[in-house]
């Protein structure tokens, strides 16, 4: 019997082309591109909120303004209670103060936040300083800023949520190095307007 070795080799050859080939199609499949529909979150507050970058660490009253203002931006699709917006100012803050700032395992805030929650809601914080003398140089790298701030909830679904918020911020400045940084700050509540 005689062995034709070109002739196996070639019929081997036939044989696995079309096995390879229905392999590489099927790769061909996995890896083409596929309709795939990716949802992106919301932007936090719609990207209305101030950051960090928005305040002259140079300039005492612009920390403060911006530090008062990110301190009642809260966005809740993402923020599990106020504290996440303190957290967001940690930039702005001492290193000791921003230590402070840990996320409490409730949220605290009340009635407003779940029904601005239900609409996937976010506030709109506005402040003005408080008259008096409050507000004071303690020494040329110390100072005290307070505002009186209010904010109001905005939906994404464009159910207007009635109950605004209303509180008084101080904050406690000290500049280091040329950049001013909150060291400390407290706030109360104060009765709702109309």
């Amino acid at each position: 019997m005689t062995r034709h070795p070109y002739r196996l080799a070639a019929a081997l050859l036939l044989c696995a082309l079309p096995l390879a080939a229905c392999d590489s199609s099927s790769e061909a499949h996995q890896n083409s591109p596929e309709a795939t529909v990716v949802t992106a979150p919301p932007q936090l507050g719609e990207g209305t909120f101030t950051t960090p970058d928005d305040a002259d660490r140079t300039d005492v009253e612009s920390t403060a303004e911006v530090a008062a203002l990110m301190l009642h931006s809260w966005d809740t699709t993402t923020d599990r209670t106020e504290t996440a917006a303190a957290i967001r100012t940690k930039p702005l803050m001492s290193p000791d103060w921003a230590a402070n700032q840990i996320e409490p395992e409730r949220n605290a805030a009340g009635a407003p936040w779940l029904v601005a929650a239900e609409h996937q809601g976010y506030s709109t914080p506005s402040i003005v300083p408080v008259q008096g003398d409050l507000n004071q140089d303690v020494a040329p790298d110390k100072a005290i800023r307070a505002y009186t701030v209010e904010w109001t909830w905005n939906t994404r679904d464009g159910t207007t949520v009635h109950d605004a918020g209303r509180r008084q911020i101080t904050l406690y400045l000290e500049e280091h190095d040329g950049q001013w940084e909150v060291v400390g700050h407290q706030s109360r509540d104060m009765s709702k307007t109309p």
